[in-house]
């Protein structure tokens, strides 16, 4: 009977032992991994709103148009059929308009192209392909065959710079005025 208990036990180890090699020797499974889940950050689209810039109460430009895109991740708004306005520190206004327009929050920049044409309260009025308004120091920069009237004086050039009020403008590249006449 001892030898039978003994067989029994000898038995048993060799089973928990043959156990206990196939659960260590095995090749874990890799865990499945969930896929992470994709953050998209869908952009919103507006029709019929506008977008305002004010500093200490005083109301620095509105910006309209059919569609306005807002970009979270981009920190943009892109914009389609542009209207704007630009409000002037001697009171006038300086209106815009531009087949689209890009708005960057960070920098408050509008970079705007296509049809570019504006025009102020005192009759001063420019043409561009593309333009952009620096927010940080108020001034706008236009390229792509430009060209600026005021009163009877066409200035036409490759590249512009203005302040808002159209009075101090730099325009280089090509640059010609025509005084009494069209820039041809």
């Amino acid at each position: 009977m001892r030898m039978k208990k003994a067989y029994l036990l000898i038995a048993c180890l060799a089973v928990a032992a043959g156990l206990g090699l196939y659960y260590f020797l095995q090749d874990e499974a890799p865990p499945v991994q969930q896929p992470e889940p994709v953050q998209t950050t869908s952009n919103i689209v507006y029709s019929g709103n506008s977008i305002v810039e004010e500093q200490d109460g005083k109301r620095l430009w509105e910006l309209s148009a059919g569609t306005i895109e807002i970009d979270p991740a981009a920190n943009q708004a892109r914009m389609n059929d542009l209207k704007g306005v630009f409000y002037q520190d001697n009171g006038g206004k300086l209106e815009i308009v531009a087949l689209q327009a890009v708005y960057d929050h960070k920098s408050r920049d509008i970079t705007m192209n296509g049809q570019i044409k504006a025009t102020t309260t005192d009759g001063a009025a420019f043409t561009a392909g593309k333009a952009r308004w620096s927010g940080a120091d108020r001034r706008f920069y236009g390229s792509g065959g430009i060209m600026m009237t005021r009163d009877d004086t066409v200035i036409v050039g490759d590249q512009m710079e203005s302040d808002v009020d159209m009075n101090k403008v730099t325009v280089t590249g090509n640059a010609r005025i025509r005084k009494g006449g069209a820039g041809n």
